[in-house]
């Protein structure tokens, strides 16, 4: 048997069988890469849209409950004032803050449990029970209670406003290209931990 006619045809083969097998192998190797790629932006359309939805849900709860706070504290003011100074006229237009304290009231420790940033709604949960605290304070203790619910409301107001801005800030600067908003992902979960 002739070896050199072996390996001359048997090389080809060879040859042939394994170009084909790293072919497979390759193509095989790029598929599974596009797949991940592809998983990977549906997580990441995923996590943007959930960021999209709670930053929707946070705007519209802290915009309501800086108002309610507003309108409670002054519906507490407008109660009080008049047993204090034996029924001095309330200012017209506000009957209705004192008239609708209670739902008021009701609306704001609603919308107080909604807020997502513990520390945030605690702030505001103090300051609820401050405005809350005034409205049954009677007598000399009247002006230290208006003065320091004032200052705690202001605070909590603050709060409310400073994240107001930080969630607008973040919403003005939305990144369109996917590298772009991996990145801000990315960002995110950092400034989250």
């Amino acid at each position: 048997m002739d070896w050199k006619w072996t390996i001359t045809a048997v090389l080809p083969v060879f040859t042939l069988v394994l170009g084909a097998w790293l072919n497979q192998l390759s193509e095989s190797r790029r598929e599974s890469a596009a797949l991940k790629k592809e998983v990977r932006i549906r997580q990441l359309d995923r996590e943007l849209d959930r960021l999209a939805k709670r930053e929707e849900f946070e705007l519209k709860h802290l915009a309501e409950a800086s108002e309610y706070l507003r309108n409670v504290h002054l519906g507490a003011l407008l109660t009080a004032f008049p047993r204090l100074f034996d029924q001095e006229p309330v200012p017209d237009g506000s009957l209705s803050l004192v008239d609708s304290y209670g739902e008021s009231m009701q609306e704001m420790n609603r919308l107080t449990g909604l807020i997502l940033d513990d520390q945030l709604r605690g702030v505001v949960h103090a300051a609820v029970a401050k405005v809350s605290h005034l409205r049954w304070t009677e007598g000399e203790h009247f002006a230290q209670t208006a003065v320091d619910t004032q200052a705690i409301t202001e605070t909590a107001q603050d709060a409310l406003t400073k994240r107001l801005r930080e969630i607008y800030g973040a919403a003005g600067a939305f990144p369109r290209s996917l590298e772009d908003r991996l990145d801000a992902l990315q960002l995110s979960r950092r400034e989250g931990a």
